[in-house]
């Protein structure tokens, strides 16, 4: 059971749903979200999604895909993927 991908499919849910605010939905109802809700959501988005490519670094650290070395050059890479 992979935990990181329910937090990727999360953060996936949760970008529709930034992209879909202020738009009907199928049965009409719109949401409305203040554009500092939109921004706080947005930060968390990219916060959800290192958090799950972390996740999975540490994840095949445990299975023994990684050693020490190549999962710390991973965590490196994911943190500078999303701190540019």
């Amino acid at each position: 059971d992979y935990d990181y991908y329910k937090v990727h499919q999360f953060a996936d849910e949760l970008e529709v749903e930034i992209h879909n605010n202020n738009k009907p939905d199928e049965y009409g109802y719109v949401k409305n979200y203040s554009p500092e809700t939109i921004k706080y959501l947005r930060k968390q988005l990219r916060q959800m999604r290192m958090t799950a490519d972390i996740m999975r670094a540490v994840d095949y650290l445990y299975s023994g895909d990684h050693g020490d070395d190549s999962f710390m050059e991973r965590v490196k890479e994911v943190e500078e993927k999303y701190t540019e």
